[in-house]
Order: C-alpha cells, then sequence, then structure tokens
C-alpha cells in the first residue's frame, strides 16, 4: 500500500509496506478490507498535503523520511477503518535487501550503512513496535550468515513474524536444501 525503495522516489528505504488481513470470512471481504484500507491511507495522506502518486508497484509513494512514518500511516488507516492492526488487519514488508546491501553492510534505516547485526536489532524493534506479521528479503539472497541468525533470533524471542525468502530461495531446489540445513 506503500512503495519505497527501487519502487518510488522517495527516502523510504523498505521497499514494499503491505497489508493483510487477518481473519476474512470470504475473499471478497478480504477485498472489502483492503479497499477500506488503502481509501483511508489516501485519505491521511492527503490530509498532510502528501502527495497520493503511486510507485512501481502501485502503492502510494509519498515523501516520507523515515520507514516508521509509512508504518505509522498504515496503523491509521486500519484504525480509521474501524479494524484493529495485528488482529484484524496486520502489515507485511518486502524490505528487498538485495538493493540495500553493498560491502557486506545494509543500509535499511538511513544512508549510513550497518552490519546485519544491527539490521537484525532494528527489524525486532520494528516487530515489537508494530503489528508485523511477515517480512520479506529482510536481508541480501547471499548472506547466510545473517537470515540464519535472524531467524534463530525470532525463535528465541518468540516471535510469531513471518520471514519470506523471495530472493533467497527463488525456487532453486539447492538453495532451499541449503535453507533447512542453515536453519
Amino acid at each position: 500500500v506503500i512503495n519505497g525503495g527501487a519502487h518510488a522516489n522517495n527516502s523510504l528505504r523498505i521497499q514494499e509496506f503491505m497489508i493483510r488481513p487477518e481473519k476474512p470470512e470470504t475473499f471478497s471481504d478480504s477485498m472489502r478490507i483492503c479497499f477500506l484500507v488503502i481509501q483511508n491511507l489516501k485519505s491521511l495522506i492527503s490530509d498532510k498535503k502528501l502527495s497520493t502518486t503511486v510507485g512501481d508497484e502501485g502503492g502510494f509513494a509519498p515523501a516520507l523520511s523515515k520507514n516508521e512514518e509509512a508504518i505509522e500511516f498504515i496503523i491509521k488507516s486500519i484504525e480509521k477503518s474501524g479494524f484493529k492492526p495485528g488482529e484484524e488487519v496486520s502489515i507485511c514488508l518486502d524490505v528487498a535487501s538485495n538493493e540495500l546491501y553493498k560491502d557486506g553492510k545494509y543500509a535499511v534505516k538511513s544512508s549510513n550503512y550497518e552490519k546485519w547485526e544491527s539490521t537484525i536489532d532494528y527489524y525486532l524493534d520494528l516487530i515489537d513496535k508494530y503489528p508485523i506479521k511477515s517480512i520479506e528479503d529482510p536481508f541480501s539472497e547471499d548472506d547466510w550468515g545473517a537470515w540464519s541468525t535472524f531467524v534463530k533470533s525470532l525463535k528465541s524471542n518468540n516471535k510469531k513474524t513471518q520471514i519470506v525468502g523471495d530472493d533467497l530461495f527463488v525456487t532453486n531446489k539447492d538453495r532451499l536444501n541449503k535453507g533447512k540445513k542453515e536453519e
């Protein structure tokens, strides 16, 4: 619902901020929920005199300076739509870290590059603070150590957040087998 990263001309590092209805009764109900949240998001963005133009993936691409601002807009739009964030509608992220990875470091929060250990702490902090239920591509596709450490950190902290390895596994049997071993 909000685009950043390579999909938008703004300062957001995370590529896609998405929503997921948690308890829809039907597919139509799921579409209705998403439509309401998106319309309220558009209204909230417009009320702040920000652009409601869209990025490459169809989400809004307002000129926001921090990932957290995008998440807070989404939470407000969920609430304005009459739903409970994290219970009825959750937030999902596609970080697309391949775009943010240079010289063994990540630029997820700002233009300053960080080691993956601090990036893990950043994700864990986001999960603690916001109703984030899924994170796609939180690390570069070849950064197996970061992936493994992050999954272990989630388990040891009893986090129920889904981690999606789209770029990591790319429907490649050898990479899937390696991922099973790394866990």
